[in-house]
C-alpha cells in the first residue's frame, strides 16, 4: 500500500483536495466525516489482525499507527450550532429506546448532524433519560440543543381529549375524532363489538351502541398514532377498574351502570345526585314507572331540551322509554362518572318519589314525596319559564 493509498483510505475519500466545494460534495464529505472514526479504527483492527497473522506484519502497525493515532485525535464531530431552523421534525421515542437508538433517530432524521453529536454527550453524562413520546423537534439542531428539546415536556405531542359526563357514546367518539388524529369510521368500527373489550352487556340490549355507558368520561392524553381500539380499550379498563375498585360484581355492572347514566343525566348539584339515585330506588320498589324525560331524548338525539312531547312519551318504539316502560331501561343512556357510580351504590335516606329542576340556570331542583307536592314544584317551573329572561334555558 502507497502512502497515498494510505491516505484515501484513512480519509475515506479519493476526492483531491483542491477539487470545488459543491454543495452536493459537501453533503458527501458530511456524510464520510460522520463516519471517520468508525473506519479508522476498523483500519486499526485491519492492521493488529494482519500482525497477529504473521510475526512480521507489526511493520504494518509500525509504519501507519501513528498517524492513525493522530488522525483520530484530530477528529471533529460534525455537529451544528444553536437551537435549529424553523422546519418542525417528529421524532418517535418508543418504549425500551436507549440512548444509542435516540442518537440515530436524530441523526437520520435531520435533526442533529450527526450520531456522534449526541451520542457522545450522552456517554459523558449517564443520568440523561428520555420519556416515551412524540416530541417537536426543528432540523439542524445541535446534539446539546436536540437533548435538551427531548427533555422539555412542553415539545410532547399529545392529543388531551376530554370527554364529559353524560355524553354518549356517539358524541364522545366525535369529540375523539374531532381533537385528535384518529378517524371517525375507525372509532365507529372500534365500537361495534363490545366482546373485544371484555364487555358482555344482556343479550336484549342490542339497540343504538352496545358499548353506551362502558367508556369513562375524563380527559385523556392520546399519543399520536394511537388506534382507535387502543384507545376505546383505555376508555372501558378506565371505567371497568372504577366499578371493581367499588366492589361492583361483573354481574352487576350492566344494572349500575344504567341507574347511573340516569342520575348523571337527570341531577344537576353534587348533593342532587345521591337523591335521585334514592328516587330511582323508590319508584322501582313500588312498580312505579321511571317517567324519566331523559330516556326519550337520548332515543330521539334530541339533547340540550327539558321537554319531551306526548307523541315522544307514548313512543312504543322506543325500547329506552321510561315512561312507556315499568322498570329501567334495557341500556345506559350516557357516560356516567364517579359522583353518579356513587350515588347509585350509596344513595340518599328519603322516601322521594319526584324531582324536578325548578331553576334551569342555577339548576335548583324540588323533591317530593306526593304526586301533588310534586305537581306543586311542576308550577314553580313553567313560571320559571314564563319569565321571558330564561327563555334562552326553557326552549
Amino acid at each position: 500500500m502507497s502512502d497515498d493509498e494510505f491516505e484515501a483510505l484513512l480519509r475515506g475519500s479519493s476526492q483531491p483536495d483542491d477539487e470545488p466545494d459543491q454543495p452536493e460534495q459537501r453533503s458527501r464529505r458530511d456524510r464520510r466525516e460522520s463516519g471517520r472514526s468508525a473506519g479508522a479504527l476498523i483500519l486499526i483492527i485491519v492492521l493488529v489482525v494482519i500482525a497477529g497473522i504473521a510475526g512480521s506484519g507489526w511493520w504494518a502497525w509500525g509504519q501507519y499507527g501513528d498517524r492513525v493515532l493522530a488522525y483520530l485525535g484530530e477528529e471533529e464531530i460534525p455537529d451544528y450550532a444553536g437551537e435549529g431552523s424553523s422546519d418542525e421534525v417528529l421524532i418517535v421515542v418508543e418504549q425500551g429506546d436507549i440512548g444509542e437508538d435516540v442518537a440515530r433517530k436524530l441523526a437520520d432524521q435531520g435533526v442533529t448532524a450527526s450520531f456522534e453529536s449526541v451520542y457522545q454527550l450522552l456517554l459523558e453524562d449517564t443520568s440523561v433519560t428520555f420519556q416515551p413520546g412524540t416530541y417537536r423537534l426543528r432540523s439542524e439542531m445541535s446534539g446539546s440543543a436536540a437533548i435538551d428539546a427531548l427533555q422539555d415536556s412542553d415539545n410532547r405531542l399529545l392529543y388531551r381529549i376530554t370527554i364529559p359526563e353524560g355524553r354518549s357514546v356517539t358524541q364522545a367518539i366525535e369529540t375523539i375524532a374531532e381533537n385528535s388524529d384518529i378517524p371517525l369510521a375507525d372509532l365507529e368500527a372500534a365500537i361495534a363489538d363490545p366482546s373485544v373489550y371484555g364487555v358482555t352487556p344482556p343479550a336484549e340490549n342490542t339497540y343504538l351502541q352496545p358499548l353506551e355507558g362502558y367508556l369513562f368520561p375524563a380527559t385523556y392524553e392520546v399519543e399520536p398514532g394511537t388506534s382507535a381500539s387502543a384507545l376505546i380499550q383505555e376508555m372501558v379498563d378506565e371505567m371497568l377498574t372504577r366499578l371493581d375498585d367499588r366492589g361492583v360484581p361483573a354481574e352487576q355492572r350492566h344494572e349500575v351502570l344504567t341507574k347511573a347514566a340516569l342520575v348523571q343525566r337527570e341531577a344537576k348539584e353534587p348533593e342532587d345526585f345521591f337523591k335521585v339515585a334514592a328516587v330511582i330506588d323508590n319508584r322501582l320498589e313500588d312498580g312505579m314507572a321511571l317517567q324519566f324525560d331523559s330516556t326519550v331524548t337520548y332515543w330521539e338525539n334530541t339533547y340540550g331540551t327539558v321537554w319531551t312531547t306526548d307523541e315522544g312519551r307514548a313512543n312504543a318504539d322506543n325500547p329506552y322509554n321510561t315512561y312507556y316502560y315499568t322498570g329501567l331501561p334495557v341500556g345506559p343512556i350516557g357516560l356516567p362518572g364517579d359522583i353518579a357510580l356513587d350515588a347509585v351504590l350509596e344513595p340518599a335516606e328519603g322516601d322521594w318519589k319526584y324531582f324536578v329542576t325548578v331553576n334551569l340556570q342555577s339548576g335548583e331542583t324540588k323533591f317530593s314525596n306526593t304526586l301533588a307536592e310534586h305537581d306543586g314544584a311542576v308550577a314553580l317551573l313553567r313560571e320559571w319559564c314564563d319569565n321571558i329572561d330564561n327563555a334562552v334555558y326553557c326552549e
